[in-house]
């Protein structure tokens, strides 16, 4: 297989692999669209060959080589993330993918996705297991759910979930994923101790709590701040193993 070169060989500009401005011939020598047609001329430097546009390649498929795995209800397709998989996409794709690969809507949340991997998702005692809910219908991503601060020696992890968009909810996405996440959570990852905290508020999370078995054990106050409001949590747990019932 060709080298998929990320800069232009003359002028050393950067290239997304997506970028229409890519020329190429077929060795793969690599050009930007300002070099290759108003320096070249459309023929390579190397080999005398004809520059034409490289195709962009599917980030669909680039991607399913960094996803370990899949989870699969009706409507959805789970994809798993876990720190490896971080690693590898952001060592291997440019903003633009990053953006197109995790659905990000601007570039403030690009942004935070940038400011949590480069603080870190995982210590020397707990990781993490996220699932991304993308559309079978039309391969949107409509939201995150999983587990962080997954406690392996302890067989405990937190439960996390949100959807991006207020028009994807009211629609059973969240139910239909957390079936599977928590069988999954259950099954493999072999938790005992499942904890989730929802701000009590909230009523629509409560229910979903209520709903899959958790028991509210307690009422966090002062849990978060944001600027001058004051968050106070229910504080939920499900054992899913009933030998630690």
């Amino acid at each position: 297989m060709l080298e998929l070169k990320g800069h232009c060989e003359n002028c050393r500009k950067k290239l997304n692999k997506d970028s229409s401005e890519t020329y190429i011939c077929s060795y793969e020598c690599t050009f930007c669209a300002a070099c290759a047609e108003e320096i070249f001329f459309k023929k390579c430097p190397n080999c005398s060959g004809d520059l034409q546009k490289r195709p962009a390649r599917s980030i669909s498929k680039e991607i399913d080589h960094v996803i370990k795995f899949r989870l699969e209800t009706p409507r959805l397709l789970l994809n798993s993330f876990d720190q490896s998989t971080y690693d590898a996409i952001f060592s291997s794709f440019e903003a633009p993918e990053i953006r197109q690969i995790f659905g990000h809507l601007n570039d403030e949340e690009y942004e935070l996705e940038c400011s949590r991997y480069k603080g870190g998702f995982s210590t020397y005692n707990l990781t993490i297991q996220f699932f991304q809910l993308v559309s079978k219908e039309n391969n949107v991503v409509l939201g995150w759910a999983g587990y962080h601060s997954w406690a392996q020696q302890h067989h405990r992890a937190e439960l996390f979930y949100s959807l991006k968009k207020d028009e994807f909810k009211r629609k059973g996405y969240m139910s239909e994923a957390l079936q599977a996440i928590l069988e999954y959570g259950k099954n493999q990852m072999d938790l005992y101790r499942i904890e989730a905290f929802v701000a009590i508020d909230n009523i629509p999370s409560n229910r979903l709590m209520e709903k899959f078995g958790f028991q509210k054990e307690t009422i966090l106050k002062h849990r978060y701040q944001f600027g001058d409001e004051v968050d106070t949590d229910n504080f939920y747990s499900l054992l899913p193993n009933p030998k630690y019932q």
